[in-house]
């Protein structure tokens, strides 16, 4: 069932039930991005395009390209980009990442971190969003690796129990990780997802901000967090 949600900054973006629907993971992957005026921009996996939007609303890039594999969340997305104005900030492309050829200064990807197994969400649309189906890390670091610009900039969130291999993976692909915080639903429990900025060709050196804590005393997650409250 198709509706209307309301974001920050007075956006507005289409969702479908059927279809995978955006989480918190990626409003807290955009608030992390910084963005220089008229950089060009790739959103790698855009989904229903919750990213681009708030980058979009946020910075004065020149262009941002969300990439969608799935033709019905970047129908889904090209919708919200209207409903927002932005459509001469934002262009949907429904396209495998693997076949683009873009360049940009910044790309940044929320990607499905699950591992390929045999049991498979009966929903393909979530499915392909959260399990390694369609695309793999070594996949997504290449085609970031010839995408993106000489010291151009790379932001990721990924499953905490994988950073290891991330952050290898990263170097592997001459991506240096620069800053990185970790999610906890509370400082009694073990990190959730990871977020980390990577710079092509960057030197060695990775500043580790403070845990950001995701929910209250009562295990309810805490609306509208900013990242300014881990820098």
């Amino acid at each position: 069932m198709e509706k209307i949600e309301n974001l920050d900054y007075n956006l507005k973006i289409y969702q479908n039930s059927n279809l995978y629907t955006f989480t918190s993971d990626s409003i807290l992957l955009a608030k992390f991005v910084k963005i220089k005026k008229n950089e060009i921009v790739i959103d790698l996996g855009t989904g229903s395009g919750i990213i681009a939007l708030y980058l979009a609303k946020k910075f004065e890039a020149e262009k941002i390209y969300g990439i969608e594999i799935q033709s019905e969340l970047s129908e889904l997305a090209k919708k919200s980009v209207l409903l927002n104005n932005l459509n001469e900030k934002i262009e949907i492309i429904n396209k495998d990442m693997l076949d683009v050829n873009l360049r940009a200064d910044v790309i940044v990807s929320n990607p499905p971190y699950k591992k390929y197994n045999s049991v498979q969400n009966a929903n393909m649309s979530r499915a392909i969003a959260r399990q390694e189906l369609k695309i793999d890390l070594d996949k997504l670091l290449k085609t970031v690796n010839k995408l993106l610009k000489p010291n151009g900039r790379f932001y990721i969130c990924y499953d905490s129990e994988r950073t290891a291999e991330l952050i290898y993976k990263l170097k592997s692909y001459k991506l240096e990780p620069k800053t990185m915080f970790f999610t906890y639903a509370n400082l009694n429990k073990k990190a959730s997802i990871v977020f980390i900025e990577s710079v092509k060709g960057g030197k060695e050196e990775v500043k580790v901000l403070p845990p950001l804590i995701t929910n209250d005393n009562n295990g309810k997650y805490i609306e509208n967090l900013e990242i300014k409250d881990v820098r």
